[in-house]
Order: C-alpha cells, then sequence, then structure tokens
C-alpha cells in the first residue's frame, strides 16, 4: 500500500538524523495513528528499525540517502543543508535564459527559491524518490528542478508552450538526465490514452476560471494510478474567491480526493523576472481602478496538496470551446488579454 510506503519514508527521514519515541515520531508524517502504526510495525519486521523502549533506532540494514535538510520551509528554506542549497543554485544557473511568459498562456513562473522549496515539500512529504511523475504545464520548470535531485523514476512534461518544451529538453540534454519525456499539448484535448493512470504524482498550477480548474485538475485526475497517489497544484486567492475554492473543494472531494495540506502563500511570482509591464495595460483591475504598476511583488500561490482515498472518480465537467473560454471569466481581474483577442479588439 502507497499509504504506508510513504509513511515509512517520512519515519526513516527523522530517524536518520536522531533516535525518536513513538510519540515524536508521528508528529513528522502524516497518516492516521493506524496506518503509522502498520509502518512502525513492518519497519521492525523488515529489520530496518529496532525499539529500545522508548526509542526507535536505524539498525544500518538499509541503504538510505543522506538526509536532505530543507530546512523552515516558511521562513528560512536551506538554511540547514549544503545539499538544496547546491540544488537552489544549478537551478538558477540552468533557468538563466529561460523563455519569457507571453499573454497567449496567461504565463508567469514563481521565484527560483519557490520552485525549490516547492520540490523540497514533495520531497518532505515522501512522493518524490522512484516515483512516476506528471507535470500539467511547466512555467516554473520544476521538472528540471526536479530533475536535478534525481530521486523520481520518471518525469512527464505536457505543455502548450513549445518554446518551453524545446527549453526543456535542450537542458536536459545539458543535464545528460534520461527519465524526463516532453510532449506538446493543449488541455483543452483529451489526454493521450498512454497517460491515464500511469503516474503516482501530479503537479500542476492550472488556469483559475471555473472551467479552467476543473478542466486541468481533471486531466491531472486522470493520470493517477489510483489509492494513494498524490497531486500537487499552485492556487491562488487573488483570482479565485473563497466561493470558488468551496466549488473546488466540491469537485475534488467529489472526485475521491481529499486536501491534506495547504501552505498558504508559498510562492511568489516576481514582478522585475516576469517582466509583465505590457501585460498590465490589458489587466481588468487597471480599467477599474486607476493604479500605478507595482512597486512589489504582490502576485502569491498557496501550495496545495491532494490524496486520492477512493476511485479516483472521472466526473463529467464543463469543456471550454477555446482558449478564451479557458482563461477569462468574472474574477480573472489580472489576466492579460492574448493576442489573438487584440486583434479582434482592435
Amino acid at each position: 500500500m502507497r499509504e504506508v510506503e510513504r509513511i515509512k519514508k517520512q519515519i526513516l527521514r527523522q530517524l536518520i538524523k536522531n533516535p525518536a519515541t513513538f510519540w515524536e515520531l508521528i508528529n513528522y508524517q502524516d497518516s492516521h495513528i493506524v496506518s503509522f502504526l502498520q509502518a512502525i510495525k513492518e519497519l521492525l519486521k523488515e529489520n530496518i528499525i529496532e525499539y529500545k523502549k522508548p526509542y526507535f533506532y536505524l539498525t544500518g540494514n538499509i541503504k538510505i540517502l543522506p538526509y536532505k535538510d530543507p530546512g523552515c520551509l516558511n521562513c528560512s528554506p536551506f538554511s540547514k543543508d549544503s545539499y538544496w542549497k547546491e540544488i537552489l543554485q544549478k537551478f538558477k544557473d540552468i533557468v538563466k535564459d529561460r523563455p519569457l511568459p507571453t499573454s497567449d498562456f496567461d504565463q508567469g513562473f514563481v521565484r527560483p527559491e519557490d520552485t525549490i522549496k516547492r520540490v523540497a515539500f514533495i520531497y518532505e512529504r515522501g512522493d518524490l524518490e522512484d516515483t512516476e511523475i506528471f507535470i500539467l504545464g511547466d512555467d516554473d520548470l520544476i521538472s528540471l528542478s526536479i530533475a536535478l535531485t534525481k530521486l523520481p523514476k520518471r518525469i512527464v512534461v505536457v505543455e502548450i508552450d513549445e518554446r518551453i518544451n524545446k527549453f526543456i529538453i535542450k537542458k536536459t540534454k545539458e543535464l545528460k538526465y534520461e527519465n524526463i519525456e516532453v510532449y506538446n499539448y493543449n488541455v483543452i484535448d483529451n489526454l493521450p490514452q498512454e497517460f491515464h493512470k500511469s503516474f503516482d504524482v501530479f503537479i500542476t498550477d492550472p488556469v483559475e476560471t471555473y472551467k479552467g480548474l476543473k478542466l486541468f485538475i481533471s486531466r491531472c485526475i486522470n493520470s493517477l494510478k489510483g489509492v494513494g497517489s498524490v497531486g500537487y497544484m499552485g492556487f491562488t486567492h487573488r483570482e479565485a474567491s473563497l466561493k470558488k475554492w468551496y466549488q473546488f473543494e466540491k469537485f475534488i472531494l467529489d472526485s475521491g480526493l481529499v486536501i491534506t495540506d495547504i501552505l498558504r502563500d508559498f510562492t511568489i511570482y516576481p514582478e522585475k523576472d516576469n517582466q509583465w509591464e505590457d501585460f498590465y495595460k490589458t489587466y481588468r483591475i487597471m480599467k477599474e481602478f486607476d493604479l500605478d504598476l507595482p512597486t512589489v511583488d504582490w502576485y502569491k500561490s498557496c501550495f496545495v496538496r491532494f490524496e486520492v482515498i477512493e476511485g479516483p472518480k472521472f466526473l463529467n465537467i464543463p469543456q471550454p470551446k477555446s482558449l478564451e473560454e479557458l482563461y477569462f471569466d468574472d474574477e480573472a481581474w489580472a489576466t492579460p488579454l492574448p493576442s489573438f483577442l487584440k486583434k479582434e479588439v482592435k
């Protein structure tokens, strides 16, 4: 059962630092006490850990990767461990010449530090090693940051922007990393059959319209193997009201998933690096009120984790007929007008 295997990783991740009691270990895993106890018993039976009351210890009978401590991900990440500092520096180096966002696909990327924070959180939750990962849309180039860890079994990126796809392919060749596959894909199209029920983990930053949210996540849910598989997504409060959150959470529950974590404003979109100045000319917020361009990084995203409890169930959802319908609803006040719509306006 994948849940118990993941809990084992979380337990070992703590015991490699120091022995711990049952009550200390339970704070560092995210399962019900029954599953936690099952994981403990299996590790004892496998002679991977031993119990000398009141402490659990590693026996040394398993080869464990050195623990990579990201530090406090909400305050001073990567302050304790040179591994994550090195991953961050390598990531910054390889994305220096990344493609800039285009308004045609409602793009923007988070800070490199925040991309690595996301990867470190996925690692902390035991969802990185030996997993098959599906990434729908990769403005943030999280596929490359994950590749730098060399921990997953397989990474598949599907992305509409061919510039990003070519960039990822180029950089993976430079890294000599062979476990990434990259495909041109428009989310409006059905998910290719070969990706159905094939992955342990999905990662996406969906369009935040009512239709876009459900479409992106339904494609991702379709990619998951089943119970115990997990998903991660960025989700904001900037263009998603609580009513939209409420309806989306109902959709998640009806699909057989549960939300396990919401890290509020976990990632930041840097204004300077994204070079969004021209985008603001078509933002609805700029037309509703007389505003100067921002001088601070104001667009932030929560990081949300889901886990499949049953199914998952594939629900019928309204399909947008065009990219315009995908990108815009009454709450899209900071979404740029794509070039194909600008021509129509003129």
